[in-house]
Protein backbone atom coordinates (compact mmCIF):
# COMPACT_ATOMS: atom_id res chain seq x y z
CA UNK A 1 0.00 0.00 0.00
CA UNK A 2 1.74 3.30 -0.95
CA UNK A 3 2.03 6.13 1.05
CA UNK A 4 0.21 9.60 0.28
CA UNK A 5 3.21 11.64 0.86
CA UNK A 6 0.73 14.97 -1.01
CA UNK A 7 2.57 18.52 -0.88
CA UNK A 8 -0.62 21.10 -0.32
CA UNK A 9 -0.07 24.40 -1.87
CA UNK A 10 -1.34 26.92 0.12
CA UNK A 11 -3.24 30.45 -0.72
CA UNK A 12 -0.82 33.29 0.43
CA UNK A 13 -1.80 36.55 2.50
CA UNK A 14 -1.14 40.27 2.02
CA UNK A 15 -0.34 43.03 4.23
CA UNK A 16 -0.71 46.97 3.72
CA UNK A 17 -4.18 47.90 3.79
CA UNK A 18 -6.52 48.16 6.98
CA UNK A 19 -10.73 48.14 6.81
CA UNK A 20 -12.41 50.84 6.83
CA UNK A 21 -15.92 52.29 6.63
CA UNK A 22 -16.83 53.22 2.50
CA UNK A 23 -14.41 51.06 1.29
CA UNK A 24 -13.79 51.60 -2.56
CA UNK A 25 -14.96 48.38 -4.67
CA UNK A 26 -11.42 47.23 -5.25
CA UNK A 27 -10.66 48.07 -1.25
CA UNK A 28 -13.86 45.34 -0.71
CA UNK A 29 -12.71 42.75 -2.88
CA UNK A 30 -9.44 42.86 -0.92
CA UNK A 31 -11.00 42.60 2.39
CA UNK A 32 -13.22 39.60 1.16
CA UNK A 33 -9.96 37.71 -0.21
CA UNK A 34 -7.91 38.25 2.61
CA UNK A 35 -11.21 36.78 4.79
CA UNK A 36 -11.01 33.89 2.67
CA UNK A 37 -7.26 33.51 3.41
CA UNK A 38 -8.24 33.75 7.47
CA UNK A 39 -11.15 31.15 7.20
CA UNK A 40 -8.59 28.35 5.14
CA UNK A 41 -7.00 28.37 8.15
CA UNK A 42 -8.62 25.67 9.76
CA UNK A 43 -7.92 23.66 6.38
CA UNK A 44 -4.36 24.31 6.27
CA UNK A 45 -4.09 23.60 10.70
CA UNK A 46 -5.26 19.96 9.42
CA UNK A 47 -2.85 19.41 6.84
CA UNK A 48 -0.06 18.38 9.42
CA UNK A 49 -2.66 16.46 12.10
CA UNK A 50 -3.33 14.28 8.47
CA UNK A 51 0.12 13.51 7.94
CA UNK A 52 0.53 12.29 11.08
CA UNK A 53 -2.45 10.05 11.04
CA UNK A 54 -0.96 8.72 7.32
CA UNK A 55 2.23 7.81 8.96
CA UNK A 56 0.64 6.19 11.42
CA UNK A 57 -1.62 3.96 9.56
CA UNK A 58 1.09 3.10 7.32
CA UNK A 59 3.22 2.09 10.22
CA UNK A 60 0.50 -0.18 11.99
CA UNK A 61 0.15 -1.55 8.09
CA UNK A 62 3.61 -2.34 7.78
CA UNK A 63 3.24 -3.61 11.49
CA UNK A 64 0.53 -6.54 9.95
CA UNK A 65 2.41 -7.29 7.07
CA UNK A 66 5.22 -8.47 9.38
CA UNK A 67 2.76 -10.84 11.37
CA UNK A 68 2.41 -14.35 10.44
CA UNK A 69 -1.15 -16.31 10.00
CA UNK A 70 -0.52 -17.84 13.66
CA UNK A 71 -0.58 -14.23 14.90
CA UNK A 72 -3.97 -13.86 14.00
CA UNK A 73 -4.70 -12.10 17.54
CA UNK A 74 -2.14 -9.26 16.86
CA UNK A 75 -3.38 -9.14 13.52
CA UNK A 76 -6.77 -8.09 14.63
CA UNK A 77 -5.52 -5.76 17.71
CA UNK A 78 -3.34 -3.80 15.10
CA UNK A 79 -6.21 -3.69 12.19
CA UNK A 80 -9.16 -2.40 14.49
CA UNK A 81 -6.35 0.45 16.34
CA UNK A 82 -5.94 0.99 11.97
CA UNK A 83 -9.76 1.62 11.72
CA UNK A 84 -9.45 4.03 14.75
CA UNK A 85 -6.62 5.77 12.99
CA UNK A 86 -9.13 6.03 9.95
CA UNK A 87 -11.46 7.40 12.02
CA UNK A 88 -9.54 10.39 13.33
CA UNK A 89 -8.41 10.94 8.99
CA UNK A 90 -12.19 11.00 8.90
CA UNK A 91 -12.54 13.52 11.30
CA UNK A 92 -9.86 15.34 10.61
CA UNK A 93 -10.82 15.73 6.46
CA UNK A 94 -14.28 16.84 8.01
CA UNK A 95 -12.80 20.22 9.65
CA UNK A 96 -10.47 20.38 6.44
CA UNK A 97 -14.33 20.20 4.34
CA UNK A 98 -16.12 23.05 6.71
CA UNK A 99 -13.22 25.34 6.41
CA UNK A 100 -13.07 25.42 2.66
CA UNK A 101 -17.00 25.94 2.53
CA UNK A 102 -16.64 29.06 4.85
CA UNK A 103 -13.91 30.28 3.05
CA UNK A 104 -15.64 29.41 -0.70
CA UNK A 105 -19.08 31.59 0.91
CA UNK A 106 -16.67 34.22 1.86
CA UNK A 107 -14.59 34.59 -1.59
CA UNK A 108 -17.84 34.21 -3.41
CA UNK A 109 -19.09 37.62 -2.41
CA UNK A 110 -16.81 38.93 -4.30
CA UNK A 111 -19.08 37.89 -7.61
CA UNK A 112 -21.07 41.16 -6.45
CA UNK A 113 -18.40 43.83 -6.00
CA UNK A 114 -16.34 42.77 -9.37
CA UNK A 115 -19.03 44.66 -11.75
CA UNK A 116 -17.98 47.94 -9.47
CA UNK A 117 -14.49 48.03 -10.19
CA UNK A 118 -13.94 51.02 -12.38
CA UNK A 119 -10.48 50.18 -13.87
CA UNK A 120 -10.92 47.80 -17.11
CA UNK A 121 -8.01 45.70 -16.29
CA UNK A 122 -8.90 45.68 -12.97
CA UNK A 123 -12.34 44.57 -13.45
CA UNK A 124 -10.83 42.03 -15.92
CA UNK A 125 -7.83 40.40 -13.51
CA UNK A 126 -10.95 40.14 -10.54
CA UNK A 127 -12.91 38.09 -13.21
CA UNK A 128 -10.19 36.09 -14.14
CA UNK A 129 -9.11 35.70 -10.43
CA UNK A 130 -12.39 34.78 -9.30
CA UNK A 131 -12.67 31.78 -12.16
CA UNK A 132 -9.43 30.60 -11.29
CA UNK A 133 -10.69 30.14 -7.30
CA UNK A 134 -14.06 28.35 -8.41
CA UNK A 135 -12.05 26.09 -10.15
CA UNK A 136 -9.56 25.36 -7.17
CA UNK A 137 -12.55 24.99 -4.89
CA UNK A 138 -14.63 22.52 -7.71
CA UNK A 139 -10.70 20.50 -7.61
CA UNK A 140 -10.69 20.36 -3.94
CA UNK A 141 -14.52 18.54 -4.56
CA UNK A 142 -12.61 16.15 -6.30
CA UNK A 143 -9.64 16.00 -4.04
CA UNK A 144 -12.54 15.51 -1.00
CA UNK A 145 -14.26 12.78 -2.93
CA UNK A 146 -11.32 10.93 -4.04
CA UNK A 147 -9.80 10.87 -0.18
CA UNK A 148 -12.88 9.64 1.24
CA UNK A 149 -13.35 7.02 -0.84
CA UNK A 150 -9.61 6.00 0.04
CA UNK A 151 -10.65 5.77 3.31
CA UNK A 152 -13.40 3.79 2.79
CA UNK A 153 -11.18 0.92 0.72
CA UNK A 154 -8.39 0.92 3.65
CA UNK A 155 -10.96 0.26 6.17
CA UNK A 156 -12.29 -2.27 4.23
CA UNK A 157 -8.62 -3.88 3.55
CA UNK A 158 -8.42 -3.88 7.56
CA UNK A 159 -11.50 -5.55 8.18
CA UNK A 160 -10.72 -7.82 5.85
CA UNK A 161 -7.15 -7.94 7.87
CA UNK A 162 -9.44 -9.82 10.62
CA UNK A 163 -10.83 -12.64 9.00
CA UNK A 164 -10.13 -16.26 9.25
CA UNK A 165 -10.78 -17.38 6.31
CA UNK A 166 -9.62 -14.84 4.23
CA UNK A 167 -7.24 -15.39 0.93
CA UNK A 168 -4.24 -13.58 -0.47
CA UNK A 169 -5.63 -12.91 -3.80
CA UNK A 170 -8.95 -11.13 -2.23
CA UNK A 171 -6.23 -9.00 -0.09
CA UNK A 172 -4.00 -8.18 -3.25
CA UNK A 173 -7.19 -7.30 -5.17
CA UNK A 174 -8.12 -5.02 -2.27
CA UNK A 175 -4.56 -3.33 -2.12
CA UNK A 176 -4.67 -2.66 -5.80
CA UNK A 177 -7.77 -0.71 -5.20
CA UNK A 178 -6.20 1.04 -2.85
CA UNK A 179 -3.30 2.23 -4.76
CA UNK A 180 -5.58 3.18 -8.02
CA UNK A 181 -7.58 4.94 -5.19
CA UNK A 182 -4.48 6.91 -4.13
CA UNK A 183 -3.33 7.62 -7.58
CA UNK A 184 -6.79 9.41 -8.13
CA UNK A 185 -6.03 11.29 -4.91
CA UNK A 186 -2.31 12.29 -6.29
CA UNK A 187 -4.30 13.58 -9.61
CA UNK A 188 -7.10 15.73 -7.78
CA UNK A 189 -4.42 16.81 -5.59
CA UNK A 190 -2.12 18.08 -8.48
CA UNK A 191 -4.96 19.80 -9.67
CA UNK A 192 -5.93 21.83 -6.55
CA UNK A 193 -1.99 22.93 -6.20
CA UNK A 194 -2.02 24.25 -10.24
CA UNK A 195 -5.15 26.34 -9.12
CA UNK A 196 -3.66 27.43 -6.16
CA UNK A 197 -0.51 28.17 -7.81
CA UNK A 198 -2.68 29.95 -10.34
CA UNK A 199 -4.63 31.94 -7.98
CA UNK A 200 -1.75 32.79 -5.66
CA UNK A 201 -0.72 34.85 -9.45
CA UNK A 202 -3.52 36.17 -10.17
CA UNK A 203 -4.16 37.85 -6.84
CA UNK A 204 -0.77 39.95 -7.25
CA UNK A 205 -1.85 40.99 -10.83
CA UNK A 206 -5.09 42.20 -9.57
CA UNK A 207 -3.69 44.37 -6.69
CA UNK A 208 -1.59 45.95 -9.48
CA UNK A 209 -3.77 46.48 -11.36
CA UNK A 210 -6.21 47.65 -8.59
CA UNK A 211 -3.76 50.17 -7.40
CA UNK A 212 -3.76 48.78 -3.80
CA UNK A 213 -0.52 49.02 -2.36
CA UNK A 214 -0.13 45.80 -0.36
CA UNK A 215 2.69 43.04 0.10
CA UNK A 216 1.59 39.23 -0.76
CA UNK A 217 3.55 36.73 2.03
Amino acid sequence: MRKLGLSILLIGSAVGLTACNNASPEEQVYNHLEETVSLESGYVDQQEPLTKLEKQEQDLYNEILQLGEDELDQIKSKAKDAIDVIEQRRDALEKEQESLEKARAEFEEIGSVIPDLEDEEAQQKAETLYDTMEARYNAYDKLHIAYSDALDQDEKLYEMFQQEDISQDELTAQIEKINASYETIKTANDGFNEQTEAFNEQKQQFYKAAGLDVETK
